[in-house]
């Protein structure tokens, strides 16, 4: 089995490291509790994602382009939603 690393495999670690952070280090209210939850779909999707891209695109430079391309879409939709929802 090859081990080989993408951006959204970066992406999935990172989530990984800040719902543990959350969790281990809860706030009064417990706001920290419920705002891992969003974290935790966004580390459910990123891991299905990834293992998409991985099945259908066999080449790791095409992986990374592709799952580049793919975050920064992601991030643009979620800056103009934002942009257009609370204006």
């Amino acid at each position: 089995m090859k081990l080989r690393l993408t951006p959204l495999n970066i992406l999935s670690s990172l989530l990984i490291v800040s719902i543990a952070y959350l969790l281990l280090f809860p706030d009064q209210n417990g706001f920290r509790k419920l705002g891992s939850i969003p974290l935790i779909i966004l580390l459910i999707l990123s891991f299905i994602i990834d293992q998409v891209f991985r099945r259908y695109i066999s080449e790791l430079k095409r992986i990374w382009l592709i799952e580049l391309l793919f975050l920064i879409f992601v991030a643009v939709l979620m800056v103009l939603f934002k942009l257009y929802n609370f204006s």
